[in-house]
């Protein structure tokens, strides 16, 4: 299998990314209760909607199917969502001294731009990950997308840590394991995924000029 990247060209104007949980049950009883537990093996499952209004796009888009060839291999893609997640404070520069002086060479402080990285080692499988925020405005949001060793999770809770870290809680469970250090993604997460079918994606052209494409993607791991 091979995992391309999405073209930066094909914007989609309209996304969901969901968790599709995949619960087991022993089934309905004739008193009409049921029972439904997790199977712990919830996968992202997405729909990007691309409008396909220029040449270029119309050919990004039949180079990307061809290229994915039906199930067979991969795209690299995640949701737009920066507006709605955390955010980092920039880099600012040239704070001086409270009394408004500079340092005796003539330079100044600086704050922000630190940008979050793993604080702890964690397993494949864990619901929890310790980070260190750096520069993130906090508190760390629930409902955030996050992305962690080339995968996308969203924080379901988040609890303050001595210092700049936190201990996220996570879902779906991670997919690698993670080493202290590595980065943590809060606007541009992606991860890889297939075609749901071989099918998917299919447009049609008006006057060989518009049309839109569907791509149903499922999560690769």
């Amino acid at each position: 299998m091979i995992i391309y990247d999405w073209p930066s060209i094909l914007v989609a104007n309209a996304e969901t990314f969901r968790i599709d949980a995949r619960t087991r049950s022993g089934g309905e009883t004739i008193q009409g209760r049921e029972q439904a537990v997790s199977s712990g093996l919830g996968r992202w499952i997405a729909r990007l909607t691309v409008p396909l209004h220029t040449p270029a796009k119309i050919r990004a888009a039949r180079a990307l199917l061809a290229k994915l060839d039906g199930r067979a291999n991969a795209v690299r893609v995640g949701p737009c969502d920066c507006r709605n997640g955390n955010q980092i404070i920039p880099l600012i520069g040239g704070i001086p001294y409270s009394d408004k002086t500079s340092h005796t060479d003539g330079s100044r402080f600086q704050q922000g731009g630190t940008p979050p990285v793993v604080a702890a080692d964690a397993a494949a499988g864990a619901y929890q990950v310790q980070v260190d925020v750096g520069a993130t405005m906090v508190p760390v949001l629930d409902g955030t997308f996050v992305g962690l060793g080339g995968y996308l999770y969203v924080i379901t809770g988040a609890t303050p840590l001595p210092g700049e870290e936190a201990l996220l809680d996570i879902r779906p469970r991670l997919r690698t394991p993670l080493d202290a250090d590595d980065p943590v993604e809060w606007c541009h997460a992606r991860l890889p995924m297939r075609l749901m079918t071989d099918d998917s994606g299919a447009f049609e052209l008006q006057l060989a000029r518009t049309g839109n494409a569907t791509f149903d993607l499922v999560e690769v791991f």
